[in-house]
């Protein structure tokens, strides 16, 4: 068996983010950490800042955590 490579397990996390942000739309960090134990929080801290920065989420600062809120692609989006 060949191990992964770095950016598909990137991809991997990414996609695991954003499929639970389809069908939550808000989480809190906790939340998150708890649906993807496997991870580390600092891998799900980068996975949400690379997300961050494509835009497809907002990360929001609580009291003692973050939410996390999916944007949905403005593909398709008739312009104004």
């Amino acid at each position: 068996m060949r191990p992964q490579s770095p950016s598909a397990n990137k991809d991997a996390l990414d996609n695991q983010i954003l499929g639970l942000l389809q069908h939550h739309r808000r989480l809190t960090f906790l939340t998150l950490a708890d649906a993807l134990p496997v991870y580390t929080w600092q891998s799900l801290f980068a996975a949400l800042n690379r997300l961050r920065r494509r835009e497809q989420i907002e990360l929001l600062a609580l009291p003692a955590d973050y939410e996390v809120v999916w944007r949905p692609s403005q593909e398709g989006a008739p312009t104004l």
